[in-house]
């Protein structure tokens, strides 16, 4: 979650106090980091980023992934569904026979409890045995219809991947042409949006901003097939690279045979 600061005038006195105006800061920063340092349990990082920059990016997200369900429908059906918690239908078999061997349990500590609560009516069971009993059997029943409900919800899950897909690829057809982000693409297209601390570890200043997206979470998109084009380009270089290998290991071997002699000759 990210507070928006509006843009605001700054004005600043240089080292040789001439009064310059700073250019207006609009910035997302991170809630989390100021919120918790109000309570004195300070977590996160003071990080931020910029608006324009977020907004850049979310805008090609939305681009990205657009054109490619416009162009690849059926393989982006495909992916949505093996993104899914069960990945393959032999699992969700595997989830129903398991529902119905709970079930079939649960039937059973019924007819347990039944019984029990009859023996306690006529005497044959004490009131502390059947208290005891009793909690022991509901424990298990409310355990296994807890097992069941997180079963069946992944088995729904599952098939409603292509649900979910539709449902995204009819936003997708709603913006057929678009060059900027607009507040109803915005609530149309995303879930949230997740920005990580900058690194500078490599000297230059790198930021990982992942955007989710409504119905399908974050999706990465496979990597393109290489043109014949690229192929070509890449075996050429490939060449080459190689070729200044081989120069270069001719070049020192050329060099040491030169010290070799050398220091024959000195001799």
């Amino acid at each position: 979650m990210y507070n928006h600061r509006q843009p605001y005038p700054t004005t600043q006195i240089n080292k040789k106090g001439y009064v310059c105006n700073r250019p207006p800061k609009d910035v997302y920063t991170c809630s989390t980091y100021n919120l918790t340092g109000r309570k004195f349990n300070r977590q996160c990082t003071n990080h931020q980023i910029r608006t324009v920059v977020l907004r850049e990016l979310t805008l090609d997200a939305i681009k990205s992934v657009s054109g490619y369900v416009k162009n690849n429908e059926a393989e982006f059906i495909r992916q949505v569904r093996e993104s899914s918690i069960i990945k393959q239908e032999e699992s969700a078999k595997t989830h129903k026979q398991k529902i119905a061997k709970e079930q079939k349990r649960i039937a059973e500590l019924n007819t347990l409890i039944r019984r029990i609560y009859e023996d306690n009516v006529s005497g044959k069971l004490t009131d502390k045995r059947f208290e005891i009993l009793s909690t022991e059997y509901e424990q298990e029943q409310t355990e296994l219809e807890q097992s069941i409900e997180c079963l069946q919800a992944e088995i729904d899950s599952f098939n409603a991947d292509s649900v979910r897909a539709d449902k995204f690829i009819d936003i997708v057809k709603r913006h057929t042409d678009f060059d900027e982000l607009t507040p109803q693409m915005i609530v149309e297209y995303i879930e949230k949006i997740v920005v990580h601390e900058a690194d500078k570890s490599s000297g230059e200043r790198n930021q990982q901003v992942d955007v989710y997206l409504n119905f399908i979470g974050k999706f990465e998109l496979p990597e393109p097939e290489p043109t014949p084009e690229e192929i070509a380009a890449e075996e050429k270089a490939f060449r080459k690279r190689e070729q200044l290998r081989q120069a270069q290991r001719r070049y020192a071997a050329k060099k040491k045979q030169m010290n070799i002699e050398k220091e024959v000759q000195s001799v």
